[in-house]
């Protein structure tokens, strides 16, 4: 190899904005004077320069060439080990053939050498409340906007600090954030005691911010807290009440008399029409009181009439039927009256209560014969009443009966049934007409 080049320090630590220096050395092995040029690469290369970035070495001698590394003051480059490599390489290419013996003797390879930089950690913190100024009668939310300018994670702590007269609460009172990231915490302002009436009060607040590495900043913000009642408002009441007793003034002085008039006129003659009517409704109530004195008066003359006897009346028998059916999943039951309806006799639904207490899936029916008065999904409910108005009437000789399809056994808490299970109340009368003659 015609070419050594190395690194001093190997290692170097660089502060973010302050500059720093490594020494690269360049031997020239050749028998010939060779120019070589520098480049700096490698994550790091690009905050490295080089003094010169181009050397000539004679033969069998040592140069060396100052390499300035430099890092931004930015979150962009984060806190840690930055590699950078130096290449070497010559810059004298073979023109022709008749040079041949001269080249062979010259460097055709670079050479690169490396070292590491480790940036250093530094803390850049900025916050602000927004709003800076907010107002409020009660309640006030407001925001902190923590900004990490820094290149490493940092973790701060917020204290809130109210005037005599406010609390200030953060929503959290620590937070991390990433390297060029900012956070948004939430900041409760909570007056101490309301103010009704009068001129709104300023309340300075201050938030303190520790960040975990670098000086503790304060934000201040001015909370303006306004009255429950504004300034408007009293004068506001004061035109209302003046309206409402202008509108009573109007309406006692014009409107009612008007209104008393118009009223009297409009039902004037409707009464004097109703007037004659009650005392035509008293002449012939006159004129059948004197007809019953002297109906009395001839039946006490000529003997005590006998009142013909009252009909017959239909008797009603108030009946509670309940059905319980049980089933397997994919299996239906059937539970109806144990006799059907006697003859000449009616049977009047008038109330119907199911349950359906384990939540199963089922079909139920109530059918009459073969009519099919009521049709029910059982998951729709727990438990259902129905009362009827006009009652649903079973004739003679017909039986209520009702059916279950069982689908889905329910899952009620604590309990595992295999069966599902509901339950059928039916209140009504039996009504028996008289009997004829």
């Amino acid at each position: 190899m015609a070419i050594a080049v190395s690194v001093e320090p190997a290692l170097i630590a660089a502060t973010p904005g302050v500059p720093a220096e490594v020494t690269v050395t360049i031997r020239n092995d050749s028998t010939i004077v060779e120019e070589y040029s520098l480049h700096a690469t490698g994550p790091g290369g690009q905050y490295v320069t080089l003094v010169p970035d181009r050397v000539s070495v004679y033969p069998g001698r040592i140069e060396t060439v100052t390499a300035r590394v430099l890092v931004p003051r930015s979150a962009s480059v984060l806190a840690g080990d930055l590699d950078v490599a130096i290449q070497v390489t010559p810059t004298t290419v073979p023109m022709d053939d008749s040079d041949a013996d001269a080249d062979s003797a010259r460097t055709t390879a670079g050479e690169v050498a490396e070292f590491v930089v480790t940036v250093a950690d530094f803390s850049a913190v900025g916050a602000e409340i927004v709003p800076k100024v907010s107002r409020s009668r009660g309640r006030k939310r407001v925001k902190l906007a923590i900004d990490n300018n820094g290149n490493a994670t940092m973790a701060a702590t917020l204290v809130g600090t109210g005037a005599e007269r406010l609390a200030v609460h953060p929503a959290v009172p620590e937070v991390a954030i990433d390297p060029g990231h900012a956070q948004f915490v939430r900041l409760t302002l909570v007056p101490r005691r309301r103010i009704w009436r009068g001129q709104a009060a300023s309340h300075p607040y201050s938030v303190l911010v520790t960040p975990s590495s670098g000086d503790p900043i304060v934000v201040d913000g001015t909370h303006m807290q306004e009255p429950v009642f504004p300034s408007w408002f009293w004068k506001a009441l004061l035109a209302l009440a003046a309206l409402i007793a202008l509108l009573i003034l109007l309406w006692n002085l014009l409107l009612k008399p008007t209104v008393e008039d118009a009223a009297r006129e409009a039902v004037a003659e409707p009464l004097a029409e109703v007037q004659g009517q009650a005392a035509d409704a008293e002449k012939a109530a006159a004129g059948a009181q004197q007809a019953a004195e002297e109906a009395a008066a001839a039946a006490q003359a000529g003997g005590t009439a006998t009142p013909p006897p009252a009909p017959p009346e239909a008797t009603a028998t108030t009946q509670n039927l309940v059905f319980t059916l049980t089933a397997a999943p994919g299996a239906s039951v059937t539970r109806g009256m144990p006799e059907p309806v006697p003859d000449g006799s009616v049977f009047q639904v008038t109330d119907l209560v199911f349950n359906n207490p384990q939540g199963d899936v089922s079909t139920l029916q109530l059918k009459s014969g073969d009519t099919t008065l009521l049709t029910l999904s059982t998951e729709n409910y727990r438990d259902l009443d129905l009362h009827f108005v006009s009652p649903i009437e079973i004739p003679s000789g017909s039986t209520l009966q009702a059916s279950m399809n069982c689908i889905t056994v329910g899952q009620p808490p604590g309990r595992t049934p295999t069966r599902c299970l509901s339950a059928v109340l039916i209140t009504g009368s039996l009504v028996t007409p008289p009997p004829a003659g």
